[in-house]
């Protein structure tokens, strides 16, 4: 009978272990699909963030929005908002009037492109761990703001809107 039991014994330990191994397995996979789904997130961050007070202009706002994640991402839509969730009042198809644009020559000698606007006005692709960057021209103007950001996937939980709270710093 001591036999017997030797082979009983050795037949649990060699279960146990086969046990032991499916657990490791079935965690290795449960892992592996957290990883991936991790690696695939769209993250998107909102950097450099500015605004100028051009003489004789509206407020001239700028802020750029990175792509940090591993895939590009389809930009749907970009919206600018006062903290209580209005629409931020942006002036469309502005154009930079130069304070001594009287004293000089004519108007086109003083086209300065770093005041031309670059509003959200179509769907735009950020290829992964790229930036793109908008310009607005507003009145009124909070330093504190809020953007809100749509995507063609989820880039917020289960959302494809995520929305920023931003505070926005005076350029040199």
């Amino acid at each position: 009978m001591a036999p017997q039991i030797e082979t009983t014994t050795f037949w649990l330990t060699l279960d146990f272990w086969n046990f032991v191994i499916a657990v490791l397995a079935l965690l290795a996979a449960f892992y592996s699909i957290w990883y991936t789904r991790q690696r695939d997130k769209t993250t998107l961050e909102i950097v450099d963030t500015w605004y100028e007070i051009p003489e004789g202009n509206p407020f001239f706002v700028g802020f750029t929005i990175f792509n940090n994640s591993s895939t590009a991402v389809r930009l749907t839509n970009v919206e600018l908002l006062n903290l209580n969730g209005t629409p931020a009042k942006i002036i469309k198809d502005y154009e930079y009037k130069n304070p001594d644009e009287d004293t000089f020559l004519s108007s086109a000698a003083f086209f300065n492109p770093d005041y031309d606007p670059e509003p959200f006005d179509r769907d735009e692709i950020i290829p992964s761990n790229e930036d793109t960057s908008f310009r607005y021209y507003l009145n009124p103007f909070s330093p504190e703001m809020k953007i809100r950001v749509t995507a063609d996937r989820p880039i917020h939980r289960w959302s494809k809107t995520k929305t920023f709270l931003v505070h926005f710093v005076k350029s040199d």
